[in-house]
């Protein structure tokens, strides 16, 4: 078998060095090329079959958009991540994946999960799903994390706690990852916004598991990062008049969630092994805008004496919109504000403030931004 580490060596390039960028630029142009190969198509069949996104009251588009752009996602993130670890294997380039066995399981399951997900959205979007029966899927392929031996068991530090006991682990991994899988689902309002905010996310872990010589975990962040290019390029600036443009639907916002809570679950267990610390508090902040506007947006229903499971135009995006933003405008501004966040939360981090302290400060930073909203509301309505 053809042994590449030893060729590298023979050309005096550093063997960590050359794993990462492999881990990182393999999966990326390979997600990227089928990407733009496929999204296309997945537009052309949906015109075809007519599977529209129907216009109400509460959407901003107009006419009927096609939906199934997140039917990509996980095939092609399955496909370039099993594709480079076949050529890390085939080029017995070893590191980590030399014991790959110990990794099988978590991967198996998470296979299986977002497997299980995606049908799930699949079906959703053809023919709609309750959201009763959703949370029980979403609860059934998040207790597959617990089953593989993975939970947060160490909060580093962050609300003063560390090592906390299994039952409690598992309960807040468990509710963990159901609430990042319908923040991402929820914050798909406005044409870029969810995966734009999931690429600056996926983005994060990638880099931060390149850092810890976590190579499968590198692969698999811009595995799907490089098939979000491509549709975020559609989903934006796609023109629905020319037949263009795509939604990634339920099947993509529930898959990219699955996902991102993987990826913070198990970062944040290498918190004492590598840099960087803080992984938990990290991984909350490139999402943290979604995150902070479920609670929000439940209680204000629950104090209108509404079901707080019923949809309605109080997310960020819509207020930012009614506040006087431009579709792209209030898109373009939560990006900007879910990569400040991130920048902020690592510098902090790394000038050693404490995470607690550092949560609280962007809790009160959000809650201020919904005031400065509320008052532009305001001021347009009068």
């Amino acid at each position: 078998m053809f042994n590449l580490i030893e060729v590298i060596t023979s050309m005096g390039i550093d063997v960590n060095t050359f794993r990462t960028c492999f881990s990182v630029i393999v999966p990326f142009v390979v997600s990227l090329a089928l990407g733009w190969l496929f999204v296309p198509r997945v537009l052309l069949l949906s015109r075809k079959k007519h599977l529209y996104d129907i216009p109400d009251y509460r959407k901003l588009h107009t006419s009927p958009i096609p939906r199934l752009g997140g039917v990509t996602f996980f095939p092609v993130l399955l496909m370039s991540f099993c594709l480079t670890v076949g050529f890390w294997i085939l080029f017995s380039m070893d590191g980590v994946l030399a014991d790959v066995d110990s990794y099988m399981a978590r991967f198996i399951l998470l296979t299986v999960g977002m497997m299980g997900l995606f049908l799930t959205g699949v079906t959703d979007d053809l023919i709609g799903v309750s959201y009763q029966a959703k949370f029980v899927v979403q609860f059934l392929c998040a207790m597959l994390f617990p089953l593989s031996g993975l939970w947060l068991n160490d909060f580093s530090g962050l609300f003063w706690l560390h090592t906390i006991p299994a039952w409690l682990g598992v309960a807040i991994t468990v509710f963990l990852i159901v609430y990042v899988m319908n923040a991402v689902n929820l914050i798909d309002g406005v044409d870029g916004l969810a995966s734009g905010l999931c690429s600056i996310a996926l983005f994060t872990f990638g880099l931060a598991a390149a850092m810890k010589e976590q190579y499968l975990f590198c692969m698999a962040s811009f595995g799907m990062l490089g098939v979000l290019i491509p549709f975020w390029f559609y989903n934006v600036f796609g023109s629905a008049d020319r037949g263009k443009k795509i939604f990634m639907g339920d099947t993509g916002s529930l898959t990219l969630g699955f996902l991102l809570s993987f990826l913070i679950v198990y970062l944040s267990g290498l918190d004492k092994d590598s840099s960087p610390k803080g992984m938990l508090l990290i991984g909350l902040s490139t999402l943290l805008i979604p995150l902070m506007d479920i609670p929000r947006v439940m209680l204000a229903r629950i104090r209108q004496g509404r079901n707080p499971f019923t949809p309605d135009t109080n997310h960020i995006h819509h207020k930012l919109m009614r506040a006087g933003l431009s579709p792209k405008c209030t898109m373009a501004f939560l990006l900007g504000a879910s990569a400040f966040l991130v920048a902020f939360t690592i510098l902090l981090i790394h000038l050693g403030c404490n995470l607690t302290l550092i949560l609280l400060l962007e809790v009160a930073l959000d809650v201020a931004l919904h005031i400065a909203i509320n008052r532009f509301i305001a001021q347009k309505e009068r």
